[in-house]
């Protein structure tokens, strides 16, 4: 289960709300491109609690990169 250890900064936008955020969940979850109905911004961060790995997220190709 994927959940929000905390939130950087909230900007709307004419192309939705963004949250800057830290994410944390299993190497085994699905790392999300939005969450709480809300879409995630550049730069936001997705650690595995499993593995230790740390993700950031490229808000323009909508992908996770690893660190």
């Amino acid at each position: 289960m994927v959940s929000l250890y905390k939130i950087e900064n909230t900007n709307i936008t004419n192309e939705g709300k963004y949250i800057s955020c830290e994410l944390r969940g299993l190497s085994t979850d699905e790392k999300p491109t939005t969450y709480g109905g809300n879409k995630i911004a550049n730069g936001s961060v997705f650690i595995e609690i499993d593995t230790g790995d740390v993700f950031i997220y490229n808000q323009d190709s909508e992908e996770w990169n690893e660190v």
